[in-house]
């Protein structure tokens, strides 16, 4: 009955808006579960809503991850207060960081932004199974 409603009772843009709505879901639970995966998630959304501005789906994944990781980063601070105090050290040199890679994005080909992405993540995935 629900695909159905899906298939037959909505239009185009409502089914790509519940779809995104439900992806965005799995994206949250992914970041507050193990901390990482729901940008990647996101960014496969976002993709498909600006179609073929890739640059601009990259551009707004951390404006999309950012309220999600506040909230998850929040809950896991009330449950363990001194992950701050480790994290703390970091903090600058990762906020440097995007500085430094939203600049870069305005400088780079969205070809060229796909392949950095790909490369890590497949890092990334490669070394979370050796651990």
């Amino acid at each position: 009955m629900l695909i159905n409603f899906f298939m037959n009772g909505m239009h185009k843009d409502e089914k790509m808006l519940a779809v995104c709505g439900i992806s965005a879901f799995f994206a949250g639970i992914l970041n507050g579960f193990i901390g990482v995966g729901g940008g990647v998630l996101m960014l496969f959304i976002l993709k498909l809503i600006y179609k073929n501005d890739k640059k601009a789906a990259f551009a707004a994944v951390p404006a999309v991850v950012l309220p999600m990781t506040v909230l998850s980063a929040a809950l896991y601070v009330i449950r363990e207060p001194d992950i701050i105090l480790k994290a703390l050290p970091l903090i600058p040199a990762a906020l440097f960081g995007g500085f430094a890679g939203a600049l870069l994005l305005g400088k780079l080909k969205s070809r060229a932004v796909s392949i950095v992405f790909a490369v890590i993540t497949l890092f990334a995935g490669i070394m979370a199974v050796l651990r």
